[in-house]
């Protein structure tokens, strides 16, 4: 069972690797601000929540850390005994226009929830519609960076990858050499080797001969040898 869960798991990383990888601008293009009342550390308070399918909560968090930065008063601290983060007295033309905001943020997984506090009122659509879209275009904007930070990534993995094939091809190149220079080596061994064997065949003839001639030798030494022992 555990085996079972443990392949089901790893064809889930699978998936999820594979989906992240396909992101596109129509993936962009089909993410959208959904805006309603959720809980937080100020109380039941109109919010605007984004989804960035494949997003760690750590990209979301560092980047739209850095997106508020960058307005005047634009430092973010954690909220006491809270997951919030809170950006005290924000300037934001698009959203509170001569006024400063208090900005609440809430990232859970891949899903930024925001609280835009106008001070005495929430930001909505129905009360703020113009500083709601510019919240808005500030969020997907968030979505956009987010998803060039993950292409980012799978492009610097894939051409990791493509180095690593073009390392394999170029070896495979460099083995393919070295075994033609084996196959020629071999090929002047054999051309030496037949040419010993020939020069084998014609001392083998010459030692068969001298064998012969050695064998008369003997023969006529032993009969000597008999003659004497019978004198």
């Amino acid at each position: 069972m555990k085996k079972f869960k443990f392949i089901l798991l790893i064809g889930f990383l699978g998936f999820l690797t594979t989906t992240t990888a396909q992101l596109n601008v129509n993936d962009l293009e089909s993410i959208y601000v959904e805006e309603g009342e959720k809980v937080m550390s100020q109380g039941r308070n109109n919010a605007m929540t984004i989804t960035i399918p494949g997003a760690s909560d750590k990209a979301i968090s560092k980047i739209w850390t850095k997106k508020l930065k960058k307005f005047k008063g634009g430092k973010t601290k954690k909220v006491k005994k809270s997951k919030e983060l809170l950006s005290d007295n924000i300037e934001i033309a698009s959203i509170g226009g001569s006024n400063t905001v208090d900005v609440y943020s809430l990232i859970t997984g891949n899903t930024l929830t925001v609280w835009y506090d106008l001070g005495g009122a929430y930001l909505n659509s129905y009360d703020h519609a113009d500083k709601y879209a510019g919240a808005e275009a500030l969020m997907k904007d968030l979505a956009k960076q987010v998803f060039v930070g993950m292409v980012e990534d799978e492009l610097k993995d894939q051409e990791d990858v493509l180095k690593k094939k073009e390392k394999d091809f170029d070896k495979l190149v460099k083995d393919k050499e070295n075994l033609e220079k084996d196959i020629e080596n071999y090929k002047e061994k054999i051309k030496q080797a037949e040419a010993d064997i020939e020069t084998n065949i014609v001392n083998q003839e010459k030692t068969q001969e001298s064998i012969v001639s050695q064998k008369d030798v003997v023969e006529e030494v032993k009969s000597r040898l008999t003659e004497i022992k019978q004198h």
